[in-house]
This record gives structure tokens, C-alpha cells and sequence, in this order.
């Protein structure tokens, strides 16, 4: 079962948004960001995404999720940054504004 980008993005929500305390939660979805196994997101506080408030940053992992089984998972920033598999793509469809 291979998930779509839609899917998997609710899935991020469903998973974090419920215990988000560090000011608005958001994924920034202007970008489809993906390689064959999965598809990587951008959540972190609105204030910090859309404002630049420094504030608001997160540090850590990056939240992704797994084609096959549509599991969310999180990979260090540095592995998701040096995967040349990763590519991305304009969003036609973005909820962040």
C-alpha cells in the first residue's frame, strides 16, 4: 500500500498536532519533498515557519513518512539533507499561507 502525499501529510497531523505546545502548529506544505520511500515535511510553530521568529524554533529531527506503510517516523537533519535521492516540487495544492 503506497500512500499519497495528501494522506501521509494527515498523518503528520494527526500524529503531532495533538500534543503541539510550542506555539501554533503548522507544516509548511508549499513544497512536495520526496524520494521513493517517503516524503519529508517541514512542522514547526507557525510564529517560527511563516513569521521568522527565532523564538519558535525547533531543533531536532525531521519528520517523515514512509510510503509502504504510512508509518511517521523522524530522521536527523543531516541525513534527509545529504540524501541526493530526495527531490522536490511545487505544491499545487498548498494549505500554508
Amino acid at each position: 500500500m503506497t500512500i499519497s502525499y495528501e494522506q501521509a501529510r494527515e498523518r503528520v497531523r494527526m500524529a503531532l498536532q495533538p500534543t503541539w505546545t510550542n506555539g501554533t502548529f503548522c507544516i509548511d506544505d508549499r513544497k512536495i519533498v520526496e524520494n521513493k520511500d517517503m516524503y519529508v515535511f517541514e512542522v514547526g510553530a507557525r510564529e517560527f515557519l511563516k513569521d521568522q521568529d527565532p523564538q519558535f524554533a525547533e531543533l531536532g529531527g525531521v519528520t517523515v513518512v514512509y510510503k509502504a506503510d504510512g508509518r511517521v517516523g523522524t530522521l536527523p537533519s543531516v541525513q534527509v539533507a545529504t540524501d541526493t535521492t530526495i527531490q522536490q516540487r511545487e505544491n499545487p495544492s498548498p494549505t500554508f499561507a
